[in-house]
């Protein structure tokens, strides 16, 4: 009992300390700074459950609903696309590659270049500040709309009822479906309701028998998924991990679950173990009798965390995206490792945190530079990346091949995104993660 009065204190105080979304701080130094603590007493929150009024907005909808045009309208998946893509220049390239050769531009990365600059023309990327402005007016516009229907109900409720609820229907039919197909075509453009939407109607349609019409949803579902941030986030990240200094991440997915392995361990968590996971699923938890299930479903609608002017004029986004979690605790020699609560939290696709919730400890993860990943990689050993068993990544019994293919894989995706910085003129990207002289620690303010 004492046990769960301590852990939800220790969870207040993250929220407010850590992950406050009213403060002007929205993270600020963690209040543990001695490093990440592991303890066998410590154990898994079970979080409230969810509102009702949030959980009636999520409930699933029937497969003829699912299928429904008027629930499932696809944004034009033709857009011209007339700019040619410029190839890496020398005066993109920072000191240390001015010497090589201009890197090729292969037709592979081309046309995903292509077909990222379509989406932007289809899509509004999640978690920007365009993306915050168009749920607003969706939300408005849904309120609006409620708003006309409830004056309609309230009218109706004298002597002459029918009468005024018939008077109702004809004067203000006209203005509700304007503002309906208001909300269908503003929809269109979120990224997130798309990626729900058609991945349920796909499954749905594949149960039925219409695969090329689960097929058409699951493309269009995939191209939703590519203009969301936290599906981005595939590859090597390097992060402090409190007195064990800079530890290398690899992230993973397994559908909408997020995995990071760890490349460098420490005497606590070793290399290749999972260091954290995140639920990224844009649909409810079904409940069961697990433990796992009711976790989770305690903590499935996590609101964005408001960020104050300064912050939101440093990192470009007045919002960040926050999803629930579980982090991985040891004590030292791996002995009583569990799971605990834990949030990820989205910067874009360049940056993201993840907060050990009872620990009181957040970790700030960048991408590294392929100077460093290699370095770390040399010191801790490619070999951590063959480590777990499923979601794509090879076993320690897997060929030298095999091994070798998805390290290049992971450090691919990495130097990828390295490149495309140079190109937007991003220099010193880590200059605004660590602070301080000999306690190094990462805050947003």
């Amino acid at each position: 009992m004492v046990a769960s009065h301590r852990a939800r204190a220790c969870t207040a105080s993250l929220i407010a300390a850590i992950l406050s979304m009213s403060t002007s701080n929205a993270f600020t130094n963690p209040p543990c700074q001695s490093g990440l603590r592991h303890s066998s007493s410590l154990t898994p929150l079970r979080s409230s459950s969810a509102g009702d009024d949030s959980m009636r907005r999520r409930q699933s909808l029937t497969p003829q609903d699912q299928l429904s045009n008027d629930e499932i309208e696809l944004p034009a998946s033709k857009v011209d696309f007339e700019e040619p893509i410029n190839s890496y220049s020398d005066e993109a390239r920072s000191l240390e590659f001015h010497n090589l050769k201009p890197l090729p531009q292969t037709a592979a990365r081309t046309a995903r270049l292509e077909a990222e600059a379509k989406m932007k023309q289809i899509y509004i990327p999640s978690a920007t500040n365009e993306y915050w402005d168009l749920l607003d007016e969706i939300n408005q516009l849904e309120e609006d709309l409620q708003s006309g229907l409830d004056v309609g109900i309230s009218e109706g409720a004298g002597k002459r009822r029918f009468s005024i609820l018939l008077v109702y229907s004809r004067a203000h039919r006209s203005k509700a479906n304007s503002i309906t197909n208001m909300i269908k075509r503003k929809r269109a453009s979120d990224p997130e309701h798309v990626y729900k939407i058609t991945s349920r109607a796909a499954q749905s349609a594949l149960r039925m028998g219409r695969v090329e019409e689960s097929e058409k949803y699951r493309l269009e579902s995939e191209r939703a998924r590519h203009m969301m941030p936290q599906f981005q986030l595939e590859g090597l990240w390097v992060g402090k991990y409190g007195s064990h200094g800079f530890e290398m991440i690899n992230v993973t997915y397994s559908g909408d679950k997020l995995v990071a392995y760890k490349v460098t361990g420490d005497q606590n968590i070793p290399r290749g173990e999972i260091t954290f996971t995140a639920n990224l699923s844009p649909e409810p938890t079904t409940p069961s009798n697990g433990y796992e299930a009711a976790y989770l479903m305690g903590q499935q609608s996590l609101e964005p965390i408001v960020l104050s002017e300064s912050s939101a004029n440093k990192w470009g986004t007045k919002k960040l995206p926050r999803f629930p979690g579980q982090g991985h605790a040891a004590e030292p020699g791996f002995i009583n490792n569990q799971f605990v609560e834990g949030q990820l939290v989205v910067i874009g696709s360049d940056y993201f945190s993840f907060a050990w919730v009872p620990l009181e400890h957040q970790i700030f993860f960048g991408r590294p530079s392929p100077e460093l990943t290699l370095k770390m990689l040399r010191e801790g050993g490619s070999s951590a990346l063959t480590a777990g068993t499923g979601l794509g990544v090879p076993g320690l019994e897997s060929s030298v091949k095999d091994q070798t293919d998805y390290v290049s894989r992971c450090l691919e995706v990495t130097c990828d995104t390295f490149h495309d910085d140079m190109i937007e003129g991003k220099v010193d990207e880590h200059s605004c993660i660590w602070h301080g002289d000999d306690d190094e620690y990462c805050y947003f303010e």
